[in-house]
């Protein structure tokens, strides 16, 4: 007997069940779920994280963050700080988590506001942290500029064709508020947002949108910031200090007259300690931001980095670069009177996370050299 004339049992039916009477009028009876059912047998995949601060991961793949923080406030900066730590490996207490699986990761940076010539600083900033020529264009550094798109579906559209072009693994979305009509409207904000989540889904893309606060309090503009933070796995302000402006009880000797802290304000899983950065005015312009390290937390006691600094500059001519370890030490820290072991090892923590010594990338290091060297970072000591 076959399926086609098999003779019903007693009480089966070839009938469809009637839908009930519970909120009959929605017609969300027989909608299609077999594909949202939860497989338990799917096994468990830890997050892959994109980024860590001094060993706390941040920022996973397939998700969507947030930096907001008051107008000129210093997100930029940080963002430039982001990606050169993305594209060099490391930059300060920044690290890049990825680099055995994702060893040359893709970096798309959209822009909807900033003016030509901020554009190429910014661009020029983060190849520059990074190590990249900036007059070339970078397979792995990619900018799209937008603030002459007139309408915000058309700026969205750009989007979606850059991302499609790009194919990145880490996309910064700079000016969330310009990609709706109303930053105000429930209806235009929640499926844009969603969009974005299914953007970095399909891509298995990290995902950072920039969104600005409000001016007179500390929250992000409009119902695109509430629907934006609940749904980012992590959200971090920026703060802007200018000592001169604060009550003296604040002021801070061991911060310089402007700096920024970095305050995350959401995690979904590790929570990270507030950090401070101060950018640099170099003779290019462009500024380079840099991590301060927390005297309360700090590696050395008996030095200021503005002290060391001058140590450098004064017996620089003395080694030949790159130089190793061994040489700085002996060359730099010992005449200054640091001779124990674990003062230099201390210093020169210092030393690599006020970026004074970079790191020579693969690239740069002679066949047979097994370990990098350190070179001067130029955009503090002027070239010999």
């Amino acid at each position: 007997m076959t399926e086609e004339n098999k003779i019903p049992l007693p009480g089966e039916s070839d009938a469809k069940p009637l839908p009930p009477d519970f909120l009959k009028d929605e017609n969300w009876f027989g909608e299609d779920i077999k594909d949202l059912w939860l497989d338990f047998s799917e096994p468990y995949k830890p997050p892959k994280w994109t980024l860590s601060h001094n060993g706390t991961p941040f920022a996973n793949l397939g998700e969507l963050h947030v930096i907001t923080g008051k107008s000129g406030h210093g997100k930029t900066s940080f963002m430039s700080m982001l990606m050169a730590a993305i594209l060099k490996g490391e930059y300060c207490g920044l690290r890049y988590e990825l680099s055995e699986e994702i060893p040359k990761p893709v970096v798309l940076y959209i822009d909807t506001e900033q003016g030509k010539d901020d554009s190429i600083a910014i661009k020029n900033r983060v190849c520059s942290l990074s190590g990249l020529n900036y007059n070339k264009p970078q397979s792995q550094f990619r900018f799209i500029r937008m603030r002459d798109t007139e309408t915000a579906q058309q700026r969205w559209h750009q989007i979606l064709q850059a991302v499609w072009e790009a194919k990145p693994n880490i996309i910064f979305m700079d000016g969330m508020l310009d990609i709706v009509d109303d930053y105000n409207n429930q209806e235009l904000c929640q499926p844009k947002i969603r969009q974005f989540m299914k953007m970095a889904t399909y891509y298995n893309a990290s995902i950072w949108c920039v969104l600005h606060e409000n001016p007179t309090f500390e929250k992000m503009v409009g119902t695109l910031g509430s629907v934006l933070e609940r749904k980012v796995t992590e959200a971090f302000a920026v703060r802007k200090h200018k000592q001169d402006k604060m009550p003296k009880k604040e002021q801070r000797s061991d911060r310089p007259q402007i700096y920024f802290t970095v305050e995350q304000k959401k995690a979904r899983r590790y929570d990270q300690s507030d950090w401070d950065f101060e950018v640099i005015n170099n003779a290019d312009g462009w500024g380079v931001p840099r991590e301060i390290v927390d005297e309360n937390n700090q590696v050395f006691t008996n030095f200021k980095p503005e002290e060391i600094q001058k140590w450098i500059e004064t017996k620089r001519h003395e080694i030949s670069w790159p130089a190793t370890h061994t040489d700085i030490y002996h060359n730099i820290f010992k005449p200054y009177g640091v001779e124990d072991e674990k003062d230099q090892k201390s210093l020169m923590e210092v030393c690599l996370n006020r970026r004074f010594f970079l790191k020579q990338t693969k690239d740069e290091m002679p066949a047979g050299q097994k370990n990098p060297r350190l070179k001067l970072n130029e955009e503090i000591f002027l070239p010999f």
